[in-house]
């Protein structure tokens, strides 16, 4: 069973806290893959308070979310490259440097990222990820769609 049987049951059982972790987790991931000008290109102010935010928290809020359901391999994957973040030097991840992302620090990282994405089948999410993103973020916080009247 592949990553996004497991997410598709989580949504079918709901667990929709699990499943908006992981559907934060994909656009963090996906800025963690991309290469150093990509990610200066994505980032419009400081690279390290950005990158924090944007992609490292994620990636713990995922893993304070989902927790042991997580398959082993994707929780092993999510581990390390939030040791990998946490683990970057001040040379590597300091305020105002546009450059950051050049260090040598970032590769591992970069690498572990776009290992992860495959291993959590992030094409097969990806068509549905917008919607499933902000149907779980209405159900966590109790918002409900308006329902057409029936005649």
């Amino acid at each position: 069973m592949g990553f996004a049987t497991t997410l598709w049951e989580w949504y079918g059982e709901g667990e929709y806290g699990r499943v908006l972790a992981v559907c934060e987790a994909f656009p963090a991931l996906e800025f963690l893959a991309m290469s150093a000008d990509q990610q200066r290109e994505a980032i419009p102010d400081c690279p390290a308070c950005e990158a924090w935010s944007i992609s490292m928290l994620p990636l713990n809020g995922t893993l304070t979310a989902c927790g042991s359901a997580l398959p082993d391999e994707v929780g092993s994957g999510l581990h390390r490259i939030w040791q990998l973040c946490n683990g970057l030097t001040e040379d590597s991840f300091h305020c105002g440097d546009r450059l950051i992302f050049d260090h040598q620090d970032w590769q591992p990282i970069r690498d572990s990222a776009t290992d992860l994405l495959r291993l959590m089948e992030h094409p097969e999410i990806s068509p549905f990820l917008n919607d499933l993103t902000v149907d779980c973020h209405n159900e966590v916080n109790g918002y409900v769609a308006a329902k057409p009247e029936r005649s």
